[in-house]
């Protein structure tokens, strides 16, 4: 468990939340396959030094924290992605369907498949920005209905209307 300074932004981690960022880390990066050596524990330390780095804030609660926590690990992976994906490493940009993932897709096309999540979260963001925060945390954090409405001060009916609104726009963007 990483003891950073006490003059960073980032409030002490306890042997639970740190088990929990890992899990989280570990889920979002089976849902890609193995499309390069990043591990779990790279991928929380990476997000933990941004995070301190970018002067981070005042932390509400822990579900705060780890929303921040989630972004910063999406926003790494995306950035991941997109320079694998570039035209100058041979990147071939196409639109794939993400419920269309088969389990044995190779990484490549999974990386390609984060990049269009991304841009359609983009879409929703310029749509309704509370509707593409709710589906990042959902679907690209793991948090549940309840640590989303807490992190963000909803009801958990909020959250469940907005999820399946979120879900609607990205399959449409995403054309499932």
């Amino acid at each position: 468990m990483p003891q950073l300074h006490e003059a960073t932004a980032c409030p002490p981690v306890s042997e639970a939340l740190w088990a929990q960022l890992y899990a989280r880390a570990r889920r979002q990066l089976q849902q890609l396959g193995r499309q390069d050596t990043l591990n779990a524990t790279a991928l929380v330390n990476e997000a933990w030094l941004r995070l301190a780095d970018g002067g981070g804030g005042e932390w509400q609660s822990r579900e705060h924290f780890v929303a921040c926590m989630a972004t910063v690990m999406r926003r790494l992976l995306i950035d991941r992605a997109r320079s694998r994906t570039a035209i100058k490493h041979g990147g071939d940009w196409q639109r794939i369907t993400v419920t269309g993932l088969d389990a044995r897709a190779s990484g490549e096309s999974r990386v390609v498949e984060l990049v269009a999540l991304d841009t359609a979260l983009t879409r929703l963001r310029e749509v309704d920005p509370r509707l593409e925060r709710i589906a990042e945390l959902r679907f690209f954090g793991g948090l549940s209905v309840e640590e989303t409405a807490a992190a963000l001060g909803l009801s958990t009916a909020t959250v469940k209307r907005d999820t399946r609104s979120a879900r609607a726009f990205l399959a449409l963007w995403l054309g499932e």
